[in-house]
């Protein structure tokens, strides 16, 4: 039997790649997005779905369930970026981005666990970063939401776990995505921090242009899901960002810190 997983964020980037992906390898997938958009895939149904509204959320879950009477696997990919300092950050621009980056998760994860657990061995597979293990100068916000996502995905594991159900974290390093399009970036910049908000657009948008493409991702969510074991976290970079990685378990915080610092030149 076809499993059916749900995949979020799949009109572009790394949930298009992994939607596109597992549809092509048997799997039925609903491809979620704002705007129902999608590729054009057998067995990939796109479809409208807000993951900042329950609503919408519990719509396209109740329509799984009655085409399908379970759900397999959900794959959460939506997501916003923002740059600009803390101190330039608004409360209802921080509002505006948990809301998308850790709510949006939670709203599909818990409408989705009854379905889960119909399949005897779900998975919630969720997307974060590599901000999201490390703070990153001008992107506090947005590593703060991701932060947010791997805890509660660490406890939300353990909570599940005796109903088979498996929470796995994926943290991709620089992908080349639409992202640099869509980012959010905070609407007001003060004197203090103008001259380094263009100088780390610049960089960040160099850094993404030549990250992986998203269908390594892809890759290994499709792997994780043929997996009867899966890790809890899977880090997905290339090499630079594996030395970070390594890095801010072996110096200490305070030459970790100065080391990401001389990398984005403050």
């Amino acid at each position: 039997m076809k499993r059916v997983v749900l995949v979020t964020g799949a009109s572009s980037g790394i949930g298009r790649a992994v939607a596109v992906l597992l549809a092509r390898n048997e799997f039925i997938v609903y491809g979620a997005s704002r705007s129902g958009k999608g590729a054009e895939v057998d067995s990939l149904t796109n479809i409208t779905m807000d993951v900042t509204k329950v609503e919408s959320v519990t719509s396209v879950l109740k329509l799984i369930e009655e085409r399908h009477g379970v759900l397999h696997a959900v794959v959460n990919s939506a997501g916003l970026g923002m740059l600009g300092s803390i101190e330039d950050s608004s409360a209802i621009e921080i509002e505006m981005l948990f809301q998308t980056n850790l709510m949006g998760v939670h709203h599909v994860c818990i409408q989705s666990l009854d379905l889960l657990r119909k399949s005897g061995r779900g998975y919630i597979i969720n997307i974060t970063s590599m901000a999201a293990q490390m703070g990153l100068p001008y992107r506090g916000i947005y590593c703060a939401s991701k932060f947010a996502v791997e805890g509660y995905s660490e406890t939300l594991s353990q909570e599940v776990a005796g109903d088979g159900i498996r929470v796995v974290l994926v943290e991709p390093g620089d992908v080349k995505t639409s992202i640099n399009i869509n980012r959010k970036e905070v609407m007001t910049i003060s004197d203090r921090h103008a001259f380094r908000h263009a100088d780390m657009r610049d960089q960040v948008n160099r850094e993404v242009n030549e990250g992986m493409a998203p269908e390594e991702l892809a890759r290994v969510v499709l792997g994780i899901l043929r997996s009867d074991k899966p890790k809890l976290r899977y880090r997905v970079a290339r090499p630079q960002a594996r030395l970070a990685y390594y890095l801010m378990r072996l110096l200490p915080d305070r030459w970790f810190e100065k080391m990401i610092m001389r990398h984005y030149k403050i």
